[in-house]
């Protein structure tokens, strides 16, 4: 009888070590948010020509250029859940335009609530508004 138990323990633990493996590689398969992405539309619009708008993505944290000034602020990711903290930006001034670009970046940026990649395409979305879209340089 003790065989018996022992054979079905050891049964029962191969089997659930490898459904945590198998868990592990399917989560590792996600793709991964890291590296740098350039910017190309906010809010289904197109940047306007010259205009520089980053995202840099190195767990915790996030940063990159916004059309005028630098940025970083830490996020958090989970599944296709994603959402940043506050945005800490240094305050250069530039023409009108920039400025009006940056500051919907960063209200979009600070409302995001998940994510999406198709390929090298990364989209950021406010519920199902897609709200940045980007490509991975």
């Amino acid at each position: 009888m003790n065989t018996r138990i022992w054979a079905m323990l050891g049964v029962g633990l191969a089997l659930l070590v490898g459904a945590c493996v198998a868990q592990q590689q399917s989560a590792s398969a996600e793709p991964s948010l890291s590296g740098n992405w350039r910017v190309t539309s906010l809010v289904g619009a197109a940047l306007p020509a010259g205009a520089e708008v980053t995202i840099g993505f190195v767990a915790p944290s996030v940063s990159g250029k916004s059309g005028c000034n630098s940025y970083s602020a830490n996020y958090t990711q989970s599944a296709k859940n994603l959402t940043f903290g506050p945005i800490a930006m240094t305050r250069m001034a530039c023409p009108p335009a920039l400025m009006d670009l940056e500051a919907g970046f960063s209200t979009a940026l600070s409302a995001v609530t998940r994510y999406d990649m198709a390929g090298e395409t990364l989209q950021l979305f406010v519920g199902d508004s897609l709200m940045i879209q980007a490509q991975r340089q």
